[in-house]
Parts: structure tokens; sequence; C-alpha cells
């Protein structure tokens, strides 16, 4: 088996009839980028290891269906994080037209040389608005690690690790202590609006975090359900935690949940296969309004991809409060430019600092904090 067998569109066959190896997001993507990028190619069905069924408005065979599409193929390209074990099986079944979808045609943190180009104007926007050399320094960093094929990320792992993570936590990441926590006021926060509460945890360290701290609302589509049982009695003693069973957006509404754990989130598009459910929705300004909040000192939106959404749905309480910030910028690869942008369009006097969490290219939080706080 090859080390590194990644294939781009280039690679496939021409005229080929390719099978995607894989059903979810990752397998929707590479779909997408085959049907725009190389319209000779067709695709006849999905496979995965164990379920059929259908996604994407293609059919899904298993494994097992294999022998019976003998002739009926000519390549197939695997679209999962977990393609070693999957191209082992294929060959222990006699399969060798196969490949691995390189990271940039799926991945949602990767840019495409291309992609990165046409993004640049925006990259050196975001980085000229940084408040400071070092913030500076890391969003560079940050944006090479997101470039394809950067020496600086393991993209061979499960989940792509920064080549030198020790080193990059000793030196660029050094002056950071605490996710949601670095550079802001914490003696001017009285009430939270934590969106993306999932376990609770957080809540708990902003009570820790916060020496005034009267009121935090956290707000989770799947409700208290992943929150453990000792957590759950620490947020109900606090008498200071609130966590709602809603999605934070643009406004109120019913939308599709999809994904699980950690990674779900709130989309306005699915396809049905992909829901987990539906969700109701509220908007911070209609939140506020409907509880007669008085004063929003700090927001916090770590929302797996619907930042900007909720973000629309804050404006009015962003505008009249002047909260501190702190908002996810890596669940999509675009939001690591858009959103930073799109608040600098919006707020009057804030100052933006930036933060990273990881060992790889997620937890990369903006922080944007009224001058006045810090002056």
């Amino acid at each position: 088996m090859p080390d590194h067998p990644f294939q781009t569109l280039t690679d496939l066959p021409r005229h080929g009839r390719v099978l995607i190896y894989g059903c979810g997001a990752a397998a929707g993507t590479v779909l997408a980028r085959i049907r725009a990028g190389r319209p000779d190619v067709t695709v006849p069905c999905l496979m995965d290891s164990f379920k059929a069924g259908e996604a994407f408005g293609l059919p899904v065979i298993t494994r097992a269906d294999l022998p019976g599409l003998a002739g009926g193929f000519d390549h197939i390209l695997i679209a999962s994080a977990w393609w070693r074990d999957i191209a082992a099986a294929l060959e222990r079944e006699g399969v060798t037209a196969w490949g691995v979808a390189a990271p940039v045609l799926w991945h949602k943190y990767v840019f495409s040389n291309e992609e990165l180009l046409r993004a640049r104007p925006m990259l050196d926007a975001v980085e000229a608005m940084l408040a400071t050399d070092r913030d500076r320094e890391l969003y560079r960093f940050l944006t090479e690690c997101r470039r394809e094929n950067s020496p600086l990320v393991d993209m061979d792992a499960i989940s792509p690790r920064l080549a030198d993570a020790a080193g990059v936590r000793a030196t660029l990441c050094a002056h950071l202590g605490g996710q949601y926590l670095d550079f802001v006021v914490r003696d001017r926060i009285h009430t939270v609006l934590h969106a993306g509460a999932y376990d609770g945890r957080d809540c708990l360290r902003f009570l820790e975090a916060f020496p005034d701290v009267a009121m935090i609302h956290g707000f989770e589509p799947q409700g208290t359900a992943r929150i453990k049982a000792d957590t759950l009695s620490a947020i109900r003693e606090s008498g200071r935690v609130r966590i709602h069973p809603l999605g934070l957006w643009s406004d109120t509404c019913s939308l599709p949940l999809t994904g699980s754990g950690g990674c779900a989130t709130l989309t306005s598009a699915v396809s049905p296969h992909e829901a987990a459910g539906n969700v109701d929705t509220v908007s911070v300004d209609g939140f506020v309004a409907r509880n007669n909040i008085g004063r929003v000192d700090y927001l916090c939106l770590d929302v797996e991809g619907a930042e900007l959404p909720a973000l629309d749905g804050a404006r009015r309480t962003i505008e009249a409060h002047r909260p501190q910030l702190a908002v996810c910028i890596y669940h999509l690869k675009e939001d690591f430019f858009r959103l930073p942008l799109i608040l600098r369009d919006r707020l009057d006097g804030y100052v933006y600092r930036l933060g990273h969490y990881s060992h790889g290219l997620h937890e990369t939080v903006l922080y944007a904090i009224p001058e006045e706080l810090v002056n």
C-alpha cells in the first residue's frame, strides 16, 4: 500500500466510472467537486462499509455488494479520514484501482492554492485589523497551515495535526491561557450569552473566571443531553446558569440539526438523510427583548459553522450593548477571513485579538473587545 495515495481531480481516469467510498459530508463535498471540475467522470454510486441506502441523490452500497459490480466501475476514490483501514479491506478483496481523495477536495479547513490566491486580499485585510504583531504572526502561520500540502501540517493523520504542535504551543501560542477567556476584561462581565454550551463545562469555567458574573445563558440545540450528571448538578446549584435547548440563528424558526455530539450544527439547507431532527432557534436580539435583558456583556459563539447567522441575529444587541465577543472562525474555511471582516465592518471602536487552542486546524477564536475597556 502506498504511503500517501492522495489523488486530486486530475488523477481520476478520463471518462471514468468512479465510486466514492463514503457517504458523509466529505463524500458529498468530493462528489460536488467532481461534478464541477470533472464532468467527464461518472459517479454511479457511493459506498459504505456497513450501511446501504441513498445519499446526495445517489444509491449507497456496502462493500459486500462490490463483487456484483465487477466491470461496472473503473476506480474507487476513498473520501474518509479512515482511508487506511478501508484501503486495506479493498486490497484484501482484490481491488487495486483505488485512491484517496486529497484533503483539499474535502477537508473543510484546507484551501487549494487557487482558493488561497483568490482569498489573499481578504486574508491581508484580516491581518491588518489585528491589534498586535503577535496576533498577526499567529494569523499568518494559521493561514499557511491551511494551504494544501503545507509542510506545517500532517494531513495523513485521522485529524490533521500541526507538524510541530509542541513547538507552536511553546512559541506562537505561549501567551494564550484559556479558550474564550484570553484578552477579555473579566471584571466587566455580568451577563453572558454562550452559544454552543454542549457539555456545560465552559459555563462552569465562566462562573470561575468572571468574578462578577450574575447570569450565564447557555444555548445548546441538544439541550442537556451531553451534560454529565455532576456538571449539571453544579450548574443547577449555582443558580446563575440556564441552559436553553435552542439554537442561535438569525431569527426564530425550526431548522434541521446535522451531525452529533460536539459537531452537531444547524443548517438552513440539508438532505433529509443528513438531518438528526429539527431544532427550534432564536435570535440574540429576540431572546434579549423577550427576556428583558438590560445588558449583555459577553457573547461567545462556537456553533459549528452557524456563527454568521447567529451574528446576523445579534446586530441590535451588539450595537446597543457593545459586548465583548469571542467568535470561532474555523468551522468553515471561508469564515477564517469572512467573519473577522464582517465584524470589522459592523463594529465601531473594537480591538481584535486572536487565539488558537488545538494541535490541529480547529479551535481558532477571534476576540473583539470594545476600546473603552482596554484603554
